[in-house]
């Protein structure tokens, strides 16, 4: 199982915005990709940073998604909102508690 962990600070006002837009785009996103298995939006509001979080179990199948026109199109949505560029990471879950 790995965690795809994406992390941007976004413009003040834009959390609400985004985690509609989260809410409205992302199961369709996935739909067709079976290794996904789910998925958190995170925000401190302190900071203006938004994290996601989402289960896949295997890794290639989050590229996959990654280089696909729809997940550009919808990422160029999101992008509006960003005060600066987004870090990615994909880690190994090794613990689940």
């Amino acid at each position: 199982m790995y965690a795809v962990i994406t992390r941007v600070t976004v413009r003040p006002d834009s959390i609400d915005h985004l985690a509609e837009l989260f809410d409205s785009t992302n199961r369709e996103l996935v739909a067709e990709h079976e290794d996904w298995k789910g998925a958190w939006f995170t925000a401190n509001r302190e900071t203006n940073e938004v994290t996601v979080i989402a289960r896949w179990s295997n890794a290639a199948s989050y590229d996959a998604l990654r280089s696909s026109p729809a997940f550009g199109q919808v990422m160029a949505k999101f992008a509006e909102r960003f005060a600066g560029p987004p870090t990615v990471s994909v880690n190994e879950l090794l613990v689940d508690m």
